[in-house]
């Protein structure tokens, strides 16, 4: 997704929360287990894993990289650095080095002054990669004022930061089981997220959606066919993040480890994982169902125009719709996501990073 915003200029179409205001609930999907994977990292065709790649721009520090992608097509990941001894030690270890102008350091300088001075409805913006820019992507509900605040404030920093127009309205997306299926309310439907346990308590199980979706009236929660499944026990929705978890409180429910795949059959989800960059994913919820793309973009603002704003979000280029909100993104075995947003006109959509909210209650995905 990135590339092509890169290379061509096209700009992105509105990102929204994709709850739904209740409606009739849909037929429950048949579950069928899928036979067991044990891929634990991005599939590459030779050097360091993503994992691997990762850790070495850690090690060699963010004044002197500027992150790491995948390349599709030798199928290796990319390395992006600020200077030829580094590029040497990315070399030395098996990676693929490219030079880029600006570091970590300083484009996440840009972006954390974004995050301070502006929270204009209907824009987004995070450090593109592969691009090596801060860009800053404002949607048709951006007034001509707004948009020109944002060009002056980029301006003194070069090719480091763009602005540009977007189509459409940045909204949010809140409308046996698994990972996708639809989830009610009263107030609002949703989609399912993961299936998780305490690390502490293995018998404690819950399940992760969207906080919007939690952080409303209704507290609990049915399936498809009316049958109670749990309770609201938490949901945050407070510096940035949109995560809410349920307590999985119905004994003569299976609450699967899985999450809904192609033509109806699941795949189970084993473990947790960041997502990255280029990489291939996939995404499960009850409106728009089972589709698969690309992850342009990393740790991204998202400023909603209902007013609501979410950081640090991954944007993948998958059409997601009202109902979808909570619902999975993975890769393979991995758990990647929860759906937060979408841009329905150009099948972008914005997810919370699953492994914090993991952190943040003491779970883990089985």
């Amino acid at each position: 997704m990135s590339r092509m915003l890169a290379s061509t200029g096209k700009t992105l179409v509105a990102v929204s929360l994709l709850g739904a205001a209740l409606t009739v609930a849909p037929e429950a999907s048949a579950h069928t287990e899928p036979a067991a994977r044990q891929t634990h990292d991005v599939p590459v065709a030779g050097g360091p894993s993503g994992d691997a790649s990762q850790k070495l721009a850690d090690r060699l520090g963010i004044s002197h990289t500027a992150g790491i992608y995948l390349d599709r097509t030798r199928r290796r990941f990319v390395v992006t650095v600020t200077d030829d001894k580094t590029a040497q030690a990315v070399k030395d270890a098996g990676a693929i080095p490219r030079r880029v102008a600006y570091d970590t350091a300083y484009l996440n300088g840009i972006k954390t002054k974004l995050d301070a001075g502006f929270r204009t409805p209907g824009t987004m913006w995070g450090v593109d990669i592969p691009a090596n820019q801060v860009v800053v992507r404002a949607d048709s509900t951006v007034k001509a004022d707004d948009f020109a605040a944002l060009k002056k404030f980029v301006a003194p920093y070069g090719k480091a930061a763009r602005v540009v127009r977007m189509t459409g309205r940045t909204e949010r997306t809140a409308g046996a089981i698994n990972g996708g299926d639809y989830i009610e309310n009263g107030v609002v439907s949703c989609s399912y997220g993961f299936t998780v346990r305490s690390k502490t308590d293995s018998s404690y199980k819950a399940f992760l959606t969207a906080g919007h979706c939690t952080n409303t009236s209704g507290t609990d929660w049915r399936k498809s066919d009316g049958t109670y499944i749990g309770y609201t026990t938490g949901h945050n929705v407070a510096n940035g993040n949109d995560f809410g978890l349920v307590r999985a409180y119905n004994a003569n429910v299976t609450y699967y480890g899985n999450v809904e795949g192609a033509n109806g059959v699941s795949q189970d989800i084993t473990y947790s994982r960041d997502s990255k960059v280029y990489e291939t994913v996939c995404a499960s919820g009850y409106r728009s169902g089972y589709g698969c793309g690309e992850l342009g973009l990393k740790n991204q603002t998202i400023n909603y125009t209902d007013g609501m704003t979410v950081t640090g979000m991954d944007v993948a280029s998958i059409c997601r719709n009202h109902g979808d909100s909570g619902g999975p993104l993975y890769a393979q075995d991995a758990a990647l996501g929860l759906l937060s947003g979408s841009n329905d006109s150009e099948c972008f959509s914005y997810y919370q990073p699953v492994n914090e909210a993991l952190a943040w209650y003491g779970m883990e995905v089985f």
